[in-house]
């Protein structure tokens, strides 16, 4: 919230010195080095969005975009619960209730390529998605869940979406950009999502 006020008062022109700003502002050098912004990379996202409304949309919402969500891929599984995908289950939420699920044997189709280290899984039956949407990925291995009860998720809003495709590096999603589960999320680790337009 602070953030966009400084980012709508035009103290600061972009996401990321706000976010900078912010930061070392509520960290306090005299007590401690580690830096108190914001962490999380769902928060940085929207925050950037909010930058996107301001700059680009004059303080207007884009238009609505309801898009259904068709594939996910994730890179350098191995290694991630059973390393092949089939551990994993999807959850999506949206409005605060689950509109979607999946697993191995429900509402998708697992592939998993052992010599590009990736699982695809192509998604059926998935609902339109419209406006905040949250990815949860959650496991029926011993996958350690950190922040929110699970693996690794993540928030993006469909109207920011571009070409139907959303890609996320490690640092870009939510448990995994945490140093202390670098030992099984590697540094090549990423999620990239495709959507198809509802029309």
């Amino acid at each position: 919230m602070i953030c966009a006020y400084l980012l709508a008062s035009e103290i600061f022109a972009t996401a990321e010195d706000s976010l900078y700003y912010f930061g070392e502002r509520r960290t306090d050098k005299s007590t401690s080095s580690k830096f108190q912004g914001i962490e999380t990379p769902s928060q940085n996202r929207f925050v950037g969005y909010f930058a996107m409304v301001k700059n680009t949309y004059n303080l207007t919402l884009p238009p609505m975009k309801k898009l259904t969500m068709e594939k996910i891929i994730i890179y350098s599984i191995q290694g991630v619960g059973k390393g092949n995908g089939n551990d994993l289950k999807v959850q999506i939420i949206m409005q605060r209730k689950p509109v979607f699920f999946c697993s191995a044997s429900k509402n998708s189709r697992i592939v998993h390529d052992a010599e590009t280290d990736t699982v695809i899984i192509n998604l059926s039956n998935c609902p339109p998605l419209y406006d905040e949407v949250k990815v949860k990925f959650l496991s029926s291995s011993d996958l350690p869940k950190y922040y929110d009860d699970c693996p690794f998720f993540f928030w993006f809003h469909t109207s920011f979406i571009q070409n139907n495709r959303l890609y996320l590096s490690r640092s870009e999603l939510d448990n995994p950009h945490k140093p202390k589960a670098w030992k099984i999320y590697r540094p090549e680790f990423a999620v990239e999502v495709y959507f198809d337009d509802v029309i």
